[in-house]
């Protein structure tokens, strides 16, 4: 992590400094975005600035760049820093605030991030899920509030899960840094109202398309208790098959075979999109 950029400068990392009086800082009050860096190419980077500019908008804040420009920096710091794999988060702030809660400015800063992919086995064997009783407020928005994964973290460390899923009592909503979808007698379902509009699950679904029916619902705990393979999907983890919810097993307790499909047809479309991404830069870099 060499290099930075704040506000319109690209700076080195250890001099990449906000003010305390930053309302991100003093009220969470910011957006961001995580991108996955793959074979040095910033993965599904249009829909990633999609969502950054909804999510913003949500706030009321203002990015000071379009996506071209985002995308321009974003492509520069890769190159600045060397990045081959690994990730970058874009972070959008209420800005300097004289009484610690009136927006201000917005500020921009991008930063790569070091990325530490789950272990193989999580894809081979499954992963596990804890259950907690939470709903974000502005699910739809990226926002910086990751307060319950945050403090949750330490207790899915230590029963061996890879996530904590969010529900209400009755349903289910999201991860605390995944989207989550079920099959059941052939069918897969994801819920898509409040919770956040996920990348690769965006991705998956389109791929998943022409194998099985979609259903886009809310989900009840129970569906999920008695789905028959349960998955998640992130930047990180990409596709996640999951063999069980707090002591019990997902169907079987194996990865499923529908889990085994959708995983295979990820990885071929993420293959695709990384080729024409490579293909596009060297049409770019040629003489015409």
């Amino acid at each position: 992590m060499k290099y930075a950029y704040i506000n319109g400068t690209i700076l080195e990392h250890a001099q990449a400094t906000l003010h305390i009086s930053d309302l991100g800082l003093r009220r969470g009050y910011a957006v961001f975005e995580f991108l996955r860096v793959l074979e040095g190419i910033p993965v599904f980077l249009e829909d990633h600035l999609d969502r950054f500019a909804r999510s913003a908008a949500l706030l009321e804040l203002e990015p000071p760049h379009g996506p071209e420009e985002l995308a321009r920096v974003v492509l520069e710091l890769i190159g600045r820093n060397q990045i081959s794999e690994g990730g970058i988060q874009m972070l959008l702030t209420g800005g300097y605030s004289e009484d610690a809660f009136t927006p201000g400015r917005p500020n921009l800063i991008i930063t790569p991030i070091p990325v530490n992919p789950p272990p193989p086995q999580l894809y081979e064997k499954g992963g596990k899920i804890i259950l907690h009783q939470n709903r974000r407020e502005l699910p739809e928005a990226k926002t910086t509030d990751y307060l319950v994964a945050v403090r949750l973290a330490k207790r899915a460390r230590a029963e061996g899960a890879t996530e904590v899923v969010y529900h209400d009592g009755r349903w289910v909503f999201e991860g605390g840094r995944s989207s989550l979808l079920l099959v059941k007698n052939g069918v897969l379902v994801t819920a898509k109202e409040e919770v956040l509009p996920g990348i690769t699950r965006k991705h998956l679904l389109e791929v998943a398309r022409p194998l099985l029916p979609i259903e886009e619902r809310p989900f009840t705990l129970e569906e999920l208790y008695y789905a028959d393979e349960v998955i998640l999907t992130g930047a990180t983890r990409q596709v996640m098959p999951i063999t069980q919810i707090e002591d019990r097993p997902v169907g079987n307790g194996q990865v499923g075979p529908w889990a085994k499909v959708l995983m295979e047809a990820f990885q071929r479309h993420l293959g695709a999109y990384l080729s024409q991404r490579r293909a596009n830069a060297v049409h770019k870099a040629s003489p015409h």
